[in-house]
């Protein structure tokens, strides 16, 4: 798609997701007491996967679906304790990919194209429900995603360290299933969490990373899609400098350090992105290129219709070569 076109999509998509979804619902934030001492990514080392607790549903079209528990439970919320990893098989595999979606998506058919052209290559493709997405959405929650962020920062803080256990959890199954390499490949908000965990232990062969969030520290404050959520901040008494607080330990790049792996990385960005926003990806980018990564690339796309273009699974599977 070019320019115009590749704007026109992301802003449909902002617009109808603020009219038909995000602008009806409000929320505020609840029991917010954080321990800033607190060593919330230390269970990540220690964890273990209990074989016995995980259930196969075989679906239609070869596509069979994993049920794990999550190792972060939450009386309040009984649907979101539940990992569903599906699994896309490729004939005579090389590779395992687990692929993360982005923030509110309800439509897992937005990846088929890229998936299909992964099993092409012969990648197997885990895709993983977040949390509050999907089957994990509580009856309560009027969408997909809507309590990942919201005016609750407690709980979509929560939400975020909960999808950092739940990749190792996925990786943990994907190893008892094969012994093949395994990429991890994160989209959007799936990015954001997926340079996270590589920073935090980076046990994939690889990390790949598109269109992903670049800021969490404003994300509330400067996004298109989140102003409803910034006024229900606003309307009790939090300002940025306090949302910047909460999200201070989950922001990857507030967290880059020297043990940080910059050779098996690799971010593609779109320069027409109106989602993340165009200027926001040249920040992060100068960024991440100032920390050491060198596998930095450019689509002349936007921030949804990436997941279209063919390039993009030739990249990773390029990218896979090089790392393996």
């Amino acid at each position: 798609m070019n320019e115009a076109s590749s704007k026109f999509v992301d802003n449909l998509a902002i617009e109808k997701l603020l009219k038909e979804k995000l602008i009806k619902v409000t929320h505020k934030p609840q029991n917010l007491i954080i321990d800033e001492g607190e060593r919330i990514f230390d269970g990540l080392y220690k964890y273990e996967l209990d074989m016995s607790t995980v259930k196969l549903v075989e679906g239609d079209k070869n596509v069979n679906r994993f049920e794990i528990p999550s190792s972060m439970k939450t009386e309040d919320y009984i649907e979101n304790n539940t990992i569903y990893l599906y699994c896309h098989p490729a004939k005579e595999p090389i590779c395992n990919i687990l692929l993360l979606h982005g923030l509110y998506d309800d439509n897992m058919f937005n990846y088929a194209f890229l998936i299909k052209m992964l099993n092409e290559l012969k990648f197997n493709v885990f895709f993983m429900e977040l949390p509050f997405h999907f089957n994990r959405k509580p009856a309560e929650s009027s969408f997909s995603g809507e309590y990942f962020v919201s005016a609750d920062l407690l709980r979509s803080r929560n939400a975020f360290i909960q999808s950092i256990y739940d990749i190792e959890t996925a990786r943990k199954l994907i190893c008892n299933i094969n012994a093949l390499p395994c990429l991890l490949v994160g989209f959007s908000m799936g990015g954001c969490i997926s340079f996270r965990y590589h920073i935090l232990k980076g046990s994939f062969t690889g990390t790949f990373l598109i269109n992903p969030v670049t800021d969490m520290l404003t994300l509330v404050w400067d996004n298109p899609l989140l102003v409803k959520v910034r006024k229900d901040l606003e309307d009790h008494g939090f300002g940025k400098e306090k949302v910047a607080d909460v999200f201070k330990i989950l922001d990857p790049c507030e967290n880059i350090n020297t043990d940080f792996n910059v050779d098996n990385i690799a971010i593609v960005y779109s320069i027409y992105d109106q989602i993340v926003g165009e200027g926001k990806n040249r920040i992060f980018v100068e960024k991440i290129e100032n920390a050491g990564l060198k596998k930095v690339f450019d689509y002349h796309a936007g921030h949804l219709n990436i997941l279209r273009v063919p390039r993009l699974s030739n990249d990773i599977y390029d990218f896979f070569m090089k790392c393996s």
